[in-house]
């Protein structure tokens, strides 16, 4: 039996994890992409110029930080390109992994600074820090306790 071809190898089940990394990967990309042409694009607005000199600090840090995220989603294929053909698919996939749990973290981050950004400047820093800090705090339940809170009793009982 050619066990290249069969799904239970470790070699299948890393290009079907691999293939699976990637769908996951666009799914993230179009939104930080967008995000990050809007911050882009911010400067040139007219109302840019009212920004104090603390609003300018948090735009540098969200378009810095949509840039890594950006960097950080293409990580996994730029080393998958770097080994292609050398029997490497496992330890990509682990990277790519670990990479991307980074990256949902961050994203939701991201969209959540965005939000808190643009109401603070549009309406002041109280709605600001508090909308924006409470979609913080939702971010992060959801996309850091919620799936430890959901993870099977065997893992759990594993760790």
């Amino acid at each position: 039996m050619n066990t290249r071809s069969h799904p239970d190898t470790s070699d299948g089940a890393a290009h079907r994890q691999w293939n699976e990394l990637l769908q996951e990967m666009r799914v993230m990309q179009t939104g930080v992409q967008i995000l990050a042409a809007f911050l882009v694009v911010l400067p040139f607005q007219a109302r840019f110029n009212m920004l104090n000199r603390p609003e300018e600090m948090i735009y540098i840090v969200l378009l810095v930080a949509a840039t890594l995220l950006i960097l950080l989603m293409i990580t996994p294929v730029a080393v998958h390109r770097f080994f292609f053909g050398q029997r490497l698919k496992e330890q990509t996939v682990s990277l790519g992994h670990a990479v991307m749990k980074i990256v949902g973290i961050g994203v939701g981050l991201l969209v959540s600074g965005c939000v808190w950004f643009v109401l603070q400047v549009l309406f002041g820093w109280q709605l600001g820090a508090s909308v924006g800090g409470g979609l913080v705090v939702v971010t992060l339940f959801l996309l850091v306790a919620l799936p430890r809170i959901l993870r099977p009793k065997q893992a759990k009982d594993a760790d």
